[in-house]
């Protein structure tokens, strides 16, 4: 978003054009009403922040010349004054709103957020899926809202041509915003509910709530997106009913994926097998142990499916539950960077396409067929979800501090920004701190640099696809039933 700020005072004011301009937004300024104007008759704006009282033109003049340059464009009115006639004065000029003098970086944030879902609302109406956005913004911040709010967001995006994606983008990334406030206030208290579905406890409360046999396919580093574009291309004999839960944070494999085996919080597993997070090569003995806790005397395998042959050889082998992992779509996604005509691929949609191009290549649906067939109840899940890195997130410590581009653990860990969330508590998230006394997460599409080499981190990193942070994408996961 491009900011003109026109404000006799602007020096004053520079740090917190600093704080803005580290949040992502391009702002040029200018010192009088006329070298503002003369700005705006040069240059595309996407807003003016004006300041009311200034030598010369005053702000409600330089106001006037704006309406009748730009008429359409957003003006944002300050004032050291609260007097009702100037505020009256300037709404009926058809300023956006105001602000009061000194200025806040809290208030410049809410007008700005308050523009841009404006301005989403706007562009939502011109493509004519209004109804969409006020749908999910209806929707209320629960565990259930939440899922019911990305279910509609991404099965919208997928009826959306590619050239109006962005549009549903733009509110998809503002609502991971809102996401990662909200996990940060409520992620502790989730865990110690009963009713919530996570990693640790979907096996228990939604997989292996009937009589096996029971086949679980779970496809390693697989979004909700691409759960619907599977599903879209199921055979019309194939009824798949699909439901969802939340991934355990880190959104990685080895917190993830060992907690949906072992049907316990990382902290538990690590209580009683050291080191067993280190990795994910004890996914026999923790689904073994959880079912001889939870009274389970079935018989059971575990597949570590690493390229396609062995994916099309997979076939049922008379277990009560047989569990499929699929690894090498993850080890696909992330070499892309080593792939010289994906290297520069940074759109959703064509990592996706390739994506589904490569899994329609293989045996996948025969082998579910072959599930069906011998009497399975078949479910296709995954442990976590991917974003691609877009922003950068300086973080500055010690050598304590655990790689990872979406997750650091660490006793000095510190931001440098606004940007993730920094867990100081790792008992209430249900984590050890064997790794660190502090977690930090990358939120949005956000990733991990240090300052010392911001620069060439983040240019290294961006377009990298990622995973182990909080978003939609990552912790939001289906769970597809087929019978």
């Amino acid at each position: 978003m491009r900011i003109l700020w026109i404000d006799d005072e602007i020096g004053a004011l520079e740090p917190l054009i600093s704080l803005l301009r580290e949040e992502g937004y391009e702002i040029e300024t200018a010192e009088s009403g006329r070298e503002g104007l003369e700005k705006l008759q040069k240059g595309s704006y996407n807003v003016v922040f004006l300041d009311y009282k200034m030598p010369g033109m005053s702000g409600i003049e330089v106001l006037k010349h704006i309406r009748s340059m730009k008429p359409n464009l957003p003006v944002v009115m300050l004032t050291m004054m609260t007097d009702r006639s100037v505020i009256e004065e300037a709404i009926g000029q058809d300023v956006f709103d105001y602000v009061v003098k000194p200025v806040q970086f809290a208030q410049v944030m809410a007008v700005l957020q308050k523009l841009r879902r404006e301005e989403l609302r706007n562009r939502f109406a011109g493509i004519g899926i209004s109804e969409t956005y006020n749908r999910v913004n209806a929707i209320s911040d629960t565990y259930h809202g939440w899922i019911e709010k990305t279910r509609l967001l991404f099965e919208t995006r997928m009826r959306l041509p590619k050239e109006h994606r962005d549009v549903i983008d733009m509110e998809i990334s503002s609502q991971n915003e809102r996401f990662s406030g909200w996990i940060k206030r409520n992620y502790p208290e989730l865990l110690r509910e009963d009713g919530y579905i996570f990693s640790h406890n979907v096996m228990k409360k939604k997989i292996l709530t009937s009589e096996p046999p029971i086949s679980i396919f779970l496809i390693d580093a697989f979004r909700i997106d691409q759960f619907l574009l599977l599903i879209k291309g199921l055979p019309s004999s194939i009824d798949p009913h699909i439901d969802f839960y939340m991934s355990l944070l880190p959104t990685s494999t080895l917190f993830a994926r060992n907690s949906f085996f072992a049907g316990l919080l990382p902290r538990e597993i690590h209580r009683r097998h050291p080191g067993y997070l280190d990795n994910n090569l004890h996914e026999i003995e923790l689904f073994g142990e959880f079912l001889l806790e939870n009274g389970f005397s079935y018989t059971f395998q575990v597949n570590k499916i690493n390229d396609v042959k062995a994916l099309n050889d997979t076939k049922p082998a008379g277990r009560d539950i047989e569990i499929n992992v699929i690894n090498f779509l993850d080890a696909f996604i992330h070499s892309k960077t080593d792939i010289e005509v994906l290297r520069e691929v940074e759109d959703v949609d064509t990592i996706i396409a390739l994506i589904d191009a490569f899994i329609s290549g293989t045996m996948f649906l025969e082998v579910v067929k072959r599930y069906l067939k011998s009497g399975y109840r078949v479910f296709l899940t995954t442990d976590h979800g991917w974003v691609i890195g877009k922003k950068p997130i300086p973080v500055a410590g010690g050598k304590d501090i655990s790689e990872g581009l979406r997750y650091k653990f660490g006793d000095s860990i510190r931001f440098m920004s606004r940007d993730g969330v920094l867990v100081k508590d790792l008992e209430s998230w249900g984590l050890p701190a064997v790794y660190g006394e502090r977690l930090a997460l990358a939120d949005d599409y956000g990733f991990f640099v240090y300052r010392s080499r911001e620069h060439d981190y983040a240019r290294h990193y961006r377009g990298y696809i990622l995973h182990g942070g909080i978003s939609l994408e990552e912790m939001i996961i289906p769970l597809v039933e087929i019978r």
